[in-house]
C-alpha cells in the first residue's frame, strides 16, 4: 500500500509504502510518471515507520537540491473508508492499526447487529482516512462499506456489465439489478441490491461471454484453410490479365 507520495513538476517524485508481511515492512521508491502509470525503483528498505518518513523526506530534498524542481501540490484525499467487524467486538488487536492509516472514529455496538443497507450484521464500525487493504480486511475479517469510494467504483463498474446483459436478455423490470440513467447515459444499481449480489451476478455474465468467445473460436476453421480461403477469394477477384504485347518479327528489323 502506497502511504505517501512527494510529486515535482518534471513527473518524477518519491513515494513511501507499507507491507506489514514482508521482512523489512516499510520501503520508500523513487519514481517516474508517464501517462497516468508510475514505475517504482530504486527502494530503501527499513523497519521503523519513522525511519522510512524521514528518509522520504531526505531523498526529496536532496532530489529538488540537485535538479531545482518544485513540489507538485496534490489535492488531500477528502474521502473517508468505513470498515465493519462482523466477527467479534471491536478491541484492542482486532483492526488494523498501520503507523501511516490509523483509525480516526469507531462505533462500537452493544450487540451484534445488522447493518442498514447490508446483507450483514457487526459488532461495530471503524472510520479510515484511507482504504484498507485486501489482506487488511481479510486478516480482521472486516467488511467494507458499501458508500466506500473504492466500492461505489467498483460497483459502477459492475453495472454496466450487467445492465447491458439485461438489456440483451430483455430481463423483465421487477427481476433485474439495475436501471438505465439516462442523464448519465449509463447503468445504476437498485438500491436493494447489495455489493455481493451485485458481484456475483457480474462474474456470471462474464464467465457466460467467456464460454460464448470460446464457443465462437471453435468454430472457426484452422489458420491454414483461412488463409487458402483469402488467397482462393483473392484470386477470383483479381482482374484479369491483360493482352499480351506482340513481339516484333525479327525480319522486319
Amino acid at each position: 500500500m502506497i502511504r505517501r507520495t512527494i510529486l515535482f513538476d518534471n513527473q518524477c517524485g518519491f513515494a513511501l509504502g507499507e507491507n506489514s508481511r514482508a521482512p523489512n515492512p516499510y520501503v520508500t521508491w523513487r519514481f517516474n510518471e508517464q501517462d497516468g502509470q508510475r514505475n517504482y525503483f530504486w527502494g530503501h528498505y527499513m523497519n521503523e515507520p519513522d525511519m522510512a518518513e524521514r528518509d522520504l523526506l531526505n531523498r526529496a530534498e536532496d532530489y529538488q537540491r540537485r535538479y531545482h524542481v518544485q513540489e507538485v501540490e496534490q489535492a488531500p484525499d477528502k474521502e473517508t473508508y468505513l470498515y465493519y467487524s462482523t466477527q467479534r467486538p471491536i478491541d484492542i488487536g482486532t483492526y488494523p492499526n498501520s503507523y501511516f492509516n490509523r483509525p480516526v472514529h469507531m462505533d462500537l455496538y452493544f450487540t451484534r447487529q445488522q447493518v442498514t443497507g447490508e446483507a450483514f450484521q457487526a459488532w461495530g464500525a471503524i472510520t479510515y482516512a484511507h482504504p484498507l487493504t485486501e489482506r487488511e480486511m481479510q486478516d480482521y475479517e472486516l467488511r467494507p462499506s458499501r458508500n466506500n469510494l473504492d466500492i461505489r467504483r467498483q460497483m459502477d463498474a459492475q453495472a454496466q456489465v450487467v445492465g447491458k446483459w439485461e438489456d440483451a436478455h430483455r430481463v423483465p423490470d421487477q427481476k433485474r439489478l439495475t436501471w438505465f440513467y439516462p442523464d448519465f447515459g449509463s447503468y445504476v444499481v437498485k438500491e436493494y441490491i447489495t455489493p455481493e449480489q451485485l458481484a456475483s451476478f457480474a462474474r456470471g455474465v462474464e464467465r457466460q461471454e467467456a464460454a460464448r468467445a470460446h464457443k465462437e473460436a471453435k468454430r472457426q476453421p484452422p489458420v491454414a484453410e483461412q488463409l487458402k480461403a483469402a488467397q482462393k477469394e483473392a484470386q477470383e477477384h483479381r482482374a484479369p490479365d491483360g493482352p499480351k504485347k506482340k513481339a516484333p518479327d525479327r525480319g522486319d528489323r
